[in-house]
């Protein structure tokens, strides 16, 4: 049943009048601001057990890689969900919308017990056999039984916000996750150290921080869903129109590749960067101020995706082709040209950025200084591949070409020559950094006339539909 709180299915394609840039301001904003509050949160916790000294720090580090790596799991999970509810809602099927949340929640929590029940009872015996040092294996398997419940919180959590997103109702994921990362920060303050008459519990405490502020957060979500009568508050009768096998074997075979695709870039993200490692102590220390650079510079154009691949999903689920692709050349378009708009202030900026690190020697700082140059000639190429892969093809669907295409270029193409400056030709940090870029640029052509085909075009909501479903306005 449709309710006040959900969002109107049709997208204005008058691409220049206020209310369409309006638009796409509030699908894109609330999930830049979102992301760029992750990255500084992250930044945050470092900082803050930063003083319990170097084997705390390396054992809440390893537990973040590891809980990283879950999360892009998660986030596949959740795109699959993301994508057929911004169709469904296209086409005015909104009951349909129901029934895929059901089983998206359904599937997501049986696919995150097995690793919850690892991350608890078992986490002591198999961080053992990745890490040597035994002090931080005992504080890496303390602070992943403590948050061993965070990892099906944050399934649901990340389903949830894909689901809403996709309705276009981005502001609640952003005001939720802004409390639950205050009180992180508070509580982190309070436990790690001790602080204001609680006891110091150090790693532990900075676990605890963790597990009750996501609770908050899921808590949050479900309250405002529940209580403000939002179709996405789901029923008994929701869940049960969801177990039925056509329905299941029709979203897994949609989702699959999707979830696939997030496991292959996230284990070929993390290999490029454990691989980085070898480049010596001052690549690790310009890595180390990249990484965060990127992550802020690239939370902005996830918010542009994120509005692409709704307002073009739903352009494609109610059959309006011509409207998807007046979209995706405006998306495109906007993308090249706020890229470049930063890159070049980017530029402009590095003394800046680098005098931010008064601390780092001469030569060091001269590396960061040239690094960021590249950084801002080439990153135009990896944010327009983001746009054209994550706002439009997966908005279509396309999700075997997108596994492949990742699959092909990361494991054939750009790790096999990373691994070849890095551990046989020993290359300078400036050329291993360029190799990173070859990967983007293997994929541009062919996603670029993948587009240019619409093949990528696909309506998924014309399949038959089991007796159960009937249509809602969402």
């Amino acid at each position: 049943m449709a309710t006040a709180n959900s969002t109107p299915t049709s997208d204005s394609t008058g691409l220049n009048n206020r209310a369409f840039w309006l638009r796409v301001a509030a699908l894109a904003l609330p999930v830049a601001a979102q992301m760029v509050l992750q990255s500084l949160l992250g930044m945050a916790d470092v900082i803050m057990v930063g003083g319990l000294g170097p084997t705390a720090i390396a054992a809440v580090g390893l537990a973040a890689k590891l809980q990283f790596l879950l999360l892009v799991l998660m986030a596949g999970i959740g795109a699959g969900c993301s994508v057929l509810v911004a169709q469904y809602s296209g086409a005015d099927d909104f009951r349909s919308c129901q029934r895929t949340l059901a089983l998206t929640l359904m599937f997501g929590t049986a696919v995150m017990v097995p690793f919850t029940l690892a991350f608890g009872f078992l986490s002591h015996f198999w961080v053992s056999l990745i890490n040597p040092d035994p002090e931080v294996v005992a504080l890496t398997a303390t602070y992943l039984r403590i948050t061993a419940l965070v990892l099906l919180s944050t399934q649901i959590i990340v389903i949830f916000e894909a689901g809403l997103r996709a309705l276009g109702n981005t502001g609640v994921p952003l005001v939720m996750a802004a409390i639950a990362a205050v009180l992180n920060v508070v509580l982190n303050y309070l436990l790690i150290f001790g602080n204001g008459g609680f006891p110091a519990l150090g790693v532990a405490g900075a676990a605890w921080a963790t597990l009750l502020s996501r609770a908050l957060q899921l808590t949050g979500i479900l309250c405002w869903v529940y209580l403000s009568g939002h179709g996405f508050g789901l029923r008994i009768t929701h869940f049960a129109e969801a177990l039925n096998r056509k329905v299941f074997m029709r979203y897994f075979n949609f989702a699959s590749p999707i979830i696939v695709n997030h496991v292959v870039w996230g284990v070929g993200n993390a290999t490029y960067h454990i691989l980085t490692g070898y480049a010596g102590t001052d690549a690790l220390a310009v890595m180390g101020v990249i990484v965060p650079i990127e992550s802020l510079f690239f939370a902005l154009f996830i918010g542009l995706a994120n509005a692409s691949a709704v307002m073009i999903g739903r352009a494609l689920g109610g059959s309006r082709n011509d409207d998807a692709w007046r979209l995706y050349r405006f998306f495109d378009r906007l993308t090249l040209s706020v890229a470049l708009l930063f890159s070049l202030a980017v530029f402009i900026c590095r003394p800046l950025i680098v005098g931010v690190f008064n601390n780092m020697d001469e030569a060091t700082a001269a590396l960061l200084t040239d690094t960021l140059g590249i950084f801002s000639l080439l990153i135009w190429v990896k944010v327009l591949n983001m746009l054209r892969i994550l706002g439009v093809l997966r908005a279509g669907g396309d999700n075997r070409f997108c596994l492949l295409m990742d699959t092909v270029v990361t494991w054939c193409i750009g790790l096999p020559l990373f691994v070849l400056g890095v551990l046989w030709l020993n290359l300078p940090f400036l050329a291993i950094y360029l190799l990173m870029y070859v990967e983007d640029m293997a994929k541009f052509m062919p996603v670029r006339i993948r587009i240019r085909l619409r093949r990528w075009m696909n309506n998924l909501t014309t399949e038959p539909e089991p007796s159960t479903a009937s249509k809602a306005s969402s």
